[in-house]
């Protein structure tokens, strides 16, 4: 399931056209999962839809569609090759290539560049030239998790529209309303995708499975061994794990500080009012931070071996 595409910035966009005050270059920002891809592809559509739909993905119009189905002759996406560790000069020497040509469809040439902190040095300098001498006609769409890793002579010459995260409620309001979840199910995913609809989505079927079983061995009289058992062996694993006690000791110490309303694992709360009840809130906010720091352990790259045996030592 794709990311939702935020209204707002496709209207707001539709409003500069209509004005004629269109910039050339626009640095769309968020954390990632949060929609900026799939705006920009509305905003193409928005852009040269036949029948002025809004940048509806549903529109039947012919531009609209090539555009959806990412066959459009002048709607130009660059992103990382899935063999490769970042965009290439190449890729943007091809764009710079195309966009000099004259349209061959479009009303506005709209050109993409996906998570563009990926470029490297080359290929940003390169870019550059396009930013400094514009196309007339053509709007050019960097998205980006990291702004900061983007050159500053690249930013200052683009627009920045900001993806703020959502709130845990908003966000698990959206995946009940728009892709029919369970509130319990929104609610945990909610609070794991961290503001990012894209994130959450990600987390893939099967997530809440898995949570289940790592609640179970921790809430439960398993013991260590077997909560490490259940979390698995691989990075990825073990950290997903992490996670999701991360999240019950928030919430046992969240009953202990007598907030039981910000519970995330709410079909849980009876089983984690028990855990909490055997540690004071002292203990559970130490077990929180020990928790985050094993995580950042992982997000670090640290050996898994030697993170296993922090966990060892924490539970």
């Amino acid at each position: 399931m794709k990311a939702p595409v935020n209204d707002a910035v496709v209207a707001q966009f539709a409003r500069l056209h209509a004005a004629g005050r269109l910039a050339h270059a626009y640095v769309f920002t968020g954390p990632r999962g949060i929609g900026k891809h799939e705006t920009a592809l509305a905003v193409a559509r928005q852009l040269n839809c036949e029948h002025e739909n809004p940048g509806a993905a549903a529109c039947t119009c012919a531009a609209c569609r090539k555009i959806t189905a990412g066959n459009h002759p002048d709607i130009l996406v660059v992103e990382k090759p899935e063999d490769k560790s970042g965009i290439a000069i190449a890729q943007v020497r091809a764009l710079m290539d195309r966009l000099g040509f004259r349209a061959l469809e479009a009303r506005v040439k709209v050109a993409l560049v996906r998570d563009a902190e990926g470029m490297n040095e080359e290929a940003a300098n390169a870019l550059l030239k396009t930013l400094e001498e514009p196309h007339p006609g053509t709007v050019l769409v960097l998205t980006t998790a990291v702004p900061a890793a983007l050159p500053a002579t690249v930013r200052s010459r683009c627009q920045v529209i900001r993806f703020p995260a959502m709130s845990n409620s908003a966000l698990a309001q959206l995946l009940k309303s728009r892709y029919d979840m369970p509130s319990d199910d929104a609610q945990a995913l909610a609070a794991f995708g961290q503001g990012s609809p894209g994130r959450a989505l990600d987390l893939g079927e099967g997530f809440m499975e898995r949570r289940r079983a790592v609640l179970d061995t921790f809430l439960g009289a398993g013991g260590t061994e077997d909560f490490i058992k259940a979390a698995g062996a691989d990075r990825d694993s073990v950290r997903e794990a992490l996670g999701v006690v991360l999240m019950a000791c928030r919430d046992a110490l969240f009953i202990r500080t007598g907030a039981p309303q910000a519970v995330v694992n709410r079909d849980r709360q009876l089983e984690i009012q028990r855990f909490a009840q055997r540690y004071t809130p002292l203990e559970l906010d130490a077990q929180v931070r020990r928790t985050a720091e094993a995580i950042g352990r992982i997000d670090g790259n640290q050996n898994i071996k030697v993170v296993l045996t922090v966990v060892r030592e924490m539970l």
